[in-house]
């Protein structure tokens, strides 16, 4: 497949009700906000956990997935005596009997060969890998990167909640014991990245992988559905194409709440606020290098613009935008 040969930025809008989007292991799996603004945080690895943990769901056959070119490369998988394989032993799994007897660079770039070609997480994340010791690292740097804390348009509050366990917490107990856990009542996050065209070169990224990540960030955000993460939705995918070497940049600074209902700790639903999208649109506007906007919007997301209501989309076309919408395979 050819790389894409366009530069795009990835705007991300989702809701995460009720839940944790995002716990700091270090610190009881708060739910992350920064300590100054109050706004809450969302990690680059989460984002890209979701996506991975999409694709996997796609199809449960690693050798199908191989086959595909839909492996997915950072995941847990287990060596032959059982245990939770290292960096080394993953790259191990994917060198042939003949490329194991290779050394020095030609085992890195039988490596970098096979991985690319193998795993669409690769392509756009890039990867790093150890091949032991005195033998180069495969480095490779990803054409998709997003903002490494993605943030909420809106102070949190992180809420810890106390319920009754399902078992005894000692041998001699006569009653259940507690459990506790941190979530957030409401969040709106915005979440920011950059595809470019020329790391896309080196990884092979094509457009058919492009949607693929796409499809990963909505449909794996809506399919979230673990314990801390059931109450995650979907509310406004835009992806901006622009002439290579070029992007308007800060998209998530650009919007904001309006006309909230309610101070920003007490929001609880989309009900609560409309999303004022006129700066972004005034920039882009004044951007020439923009091509081409792709928008995914869910209608209970309300949007305004210099005092005009209506769908992000019907927006930006009443801008002048050159704006379609955004199909994505399930």
């Amino acid at each position: 497949m050819t790389a894409l040969t366009h530069r795009y930025e990835i705007l991300f809008l989702y809701e995460a009700k009720d839940c944790n989007p995002n716990g700091d292991p270090l610190d009881e799996n708060r739910p992350r906000t920064d300590p100054e603004t109050g706004e809450a945080t969302i990690s680059d690895v989460r984002i890209k956990r979701t996506v991975r943990d999409y694709f996997l769901s796609q199809e449960p056959d690693v050798e199908a997935r191989l086959g595909a070119g839909r492996e997915v490369l950072i995941r847990d998988t287990l060596k032959g005596d059982g245990h939770l394989a290292e960096g080394k032993d993953r790259a191990e799994q994917f060198l042939a009997a003949t490329a194991k007897d290779k050394k020095g660079e030609a085992k890195r770039q039988a490596l970098q060969d096979a991985v690319l070609a193998g795993c669409v997480d690769a392509r756009l994340f890039g990867a790093t890998l150890p091949l032991g010791k005195n033998a180069p690292s495969l480095q490779l740097t990803g054409p998709v990167q997003f903002a490494a804390f993605n943030r909420s348009l809106h102070r949190v509050s992180p809420t810890l909640v106390q319920q009754t366990a399902a078992y005894a917490g000692s041998a001699a107990a006569n009653q259940k014991s507690f459990a506790e856990r941190w979530l957030l009542p409401y969040a709106l996050i915005a979440a920011y990245g950059v595809v470019n065209e020329t790391a896309a070169r080196t990884t092979g990224l094509s457009d058919t992988d492009l949607q693929l990540l796409l499809a990963g960030l909505w449909h794996g955000t809506a399919a979230l559905n673990s314990h801390s993460k059931i109450g995650h939705d979907p509310l406004l995918l835009v992806v901006a194409q622009y002439q290579p070497g070029h992007r308007l940049g800060a998209l998530p600074r650009r919007i904001g709440l309006s006309d909230q209902r309610t101070e920003d700790t007490a929001l609880r639903s989309t009900r609560d606020f409309r999303l004022d999208v006129g700066e972004l649109l005034d920039a882009w506007c004044g951007f020439p290098a923009l091509t081409e906007l792709r928008v995914m919007h869910d209608p209970r997301l309300r949007c305004q613009a210099h005092g005009a209501a209506g769908p992000f989309a019907e927006l930006a076309g009443q801008a002048g935008l050159p704006v379609k919408d955004l199909v994505l395979e399930h």
